[in-house]
């Protein structure tokens, strides 16, 4: 076994050095790191509009912004003169999800139907 760690960490030597050749810095030879996807998933997206919410009704309670002022907002966004781009919300993909979901919401019984139906058909 301690054969195959003093392989597979050369291995893991060669495939970092051969990364850094093809995607790294021409002079010092380091890696670029990457921003993060600009993508939101449902979950932080939900977990945003309830932080924005809830800070909404607190400025409310406290007097900070009116019904009124709220109104005219509503108001002035209605107003199609103004060209608004369009906010593009990027969501994870939900094909590993839905597996899943199909997996774990597995039913063992297989009737769903109450025995107080079948009491019901026997008297008649």
């Amino acid at each position: 076994m301690a054969k195959f760690n003093v392989v597979q960490k050369r291995r893991r030597a060669l495939i970092a050095e051969k990364k850094r050749q093809l995607h790294g810095d021409p002079l010092t030879g380091k890696l670029k790191i990457k921003d993060q996807p600009l993508s939101l998933s449902g979950k932080r997206k939900r977990k945003l509009f309830k932080k924005w919410r809830r800070d909404q009704k607190d400025a409310l309670q406290n007097g900070l912004v009116t019904m009124e002022d709220v109104q005219m907002a509503v108001a002035e966004g209605d107003t199609k003169d103004t060209p608004r781009p369009s906010p593009k919300i990027h969501l994870k993909k939900k094909a590993l999800k839905l597996k899943q979901l199909k997996r774990k919401g597995k039913n063992k019984r297989k009737s769903d139907v109450p025995a107080d139906v079948s009491a019901d058909a026997m008297v008649e």
